[in-house]
């Protein structure tokens, strides 16, 4: 057991090190190459911690060898190119047409996802976004419509989300869809065509189909009286 104590405590003491030696964005916002290394490395070091039977040399040179790889990829994703290999590239997802659509299923995700990343940056619309950035690390960069930012509107309740009712949404809401329907067909807007549509408590509504973002009145459209 005082063997197995002391393994674990030389194991844990230079993890403590190469982490640490990484830089602090290990410990946070980390790019691709990292999170999988980060991944190895405790793979790794539970084998010699927890197996007195292999030699603890094996663990810390396979560790402080993974550590030289992180440095080596460091080094080459100073070079633009390589770095757009190795942890691709900032994709715009937010333009001033709205949710760029393209750009959100080639980083397989769903708008519902988008919609959750940036309610975690604090907007809860479309409609406050000029411009948003997915970054490498999975981090959402946005940057407000000026006229917007003191106008924090109230958390819209999604309708549609590509192309698809929200049907919990509209039951637990109360929301007719026949009437929706009735205002989108007015419009000549296809629901398989609707990005998204959302409603606010302040009977707002928010559309992105094919044509870009629109915004009307719920009750000057005769949908909510």
């Amino acid at each position: 057991m005082l063997t197995i104590f002391l393994r674990g405590l030389i194991i844990f003491g230079l993890l403590l090190v190469v982490i640490r030696l990484m830089g602090k964005r290990q410990i946070g916002e980390m790019e691709p190459f990292e999170l999988v290394i980060t991944l190895v490395i405790s793979e790794i070091a539970c084998v010699p911690m927890g197996d007195k039977n292999i030699p603890l040399t094996y663990g810390v040179v396979c560790i402080l060898t993974l550590y030289i790889v992180h440095q080596v990829i460091v080094l080459l994703s100073k070079n633009t190119k390589m770095q757009s290999i190795i942890s691709g590239k900032p994709m715009l997802v937010i333009d001033k047409s709205g949710i760029n659509v393209a750009a959100v299923k080639q980083l397989n995700m769903q708008v519902n996802d988008l919609m959750q990343s940036l309610r975690n940056t604090g907007y809860f619309s479309v409609e406050e976004i000029e411009y948003a950035l997915m970054e490498t690390n999975g981090q959402l960069s946005v940057i407000p419509k000026k006229s917007m930012e003191n106008k924090q509107k109230s958390l819209p309740v999604p309708l549609i989300l590509e192309g698809k009712w929200c049907e919990d949404e509209l039951t637990q809401h109360g929301i007719d869809r026949e009437k929706i329907g009735n205002m989108l067909f007015k419009k000549r807007v296809k629901v398989k065509d609707v990005v998204f549509l959302t409603i606010d408590q302040n009977d707002h509504f928010v559309l992105q189909d094919k044509q870009g973002v629109s915004i009307w009145d719920a009750q000057k459209e005769g949908v909510i009286k």
